[in-house]
């Protein structure tokens, strides 16, 4: 399975409007190489600060198998796909200094619903998607802290 987007390539800058100091919006991400038996698709946005800190910006599940793309600010507006589920809301990002570099993973599940609630934790939702798993993919950008 193969993950990428519109908004910019793996391991280059995401553009600023989707920093959660600018516009906030979430890019847009499509996928390809769907295997077979995907019943849906969660997704994660994660900032790896250093081992053992990570910081959340994005969590969703339940977003429909027959579904290959998000759209451009789709989070929090409404335009997610039908039947989806954000148990985070998009956070764009905001690094206090330096440059961070941004994983967004895709996980094709056998499953068509998580039963995960709003707000759930990060080792949470990875153990509903790890017993569900059937292939996954990531997509990294860098983010640089303003001044």
């Amino acid at each position: 399975m193969e993950l990428s987007s519109s908004a910019f390539a793996s391991a280059q800058p995401i553009p600023e409007r989707h920093g959660k100091r600018a516009g906030n919006a979430s890019p847009s991400l499509s996928w390809t190489g769907v295997p077979a038996g995907t019943r849906s698709f969660a997704l994660s946005a994660l900032d790896r600060i250093s081992p053992g800190n990570v910081y959340v910006h994005w969590l969703a599940c339940d977003i429909p198998g027959t579904v290959t793309a998000l759209d451009d600010d789709a989070s929090g507006s409404g335009r997610m796909p039908e039947g989806s589920r954000e148990l985070t809301r998009y956070v764009g990002p905001f690094p206090p200094s330096g440059t961070h570099t941004y994983e967004f993973t895709l996980y094709a599940l056998d499953t068509d619903r998580l039963d995960l609630a709003a707000g759930v934790s990060l080792p949470a939702f990875e153990r509903a998607v790890n017993g569900h798993t059937l292939d996954a993919a990531t997509l990294s950008g860098t983010f640089k802290a303003r001044g």
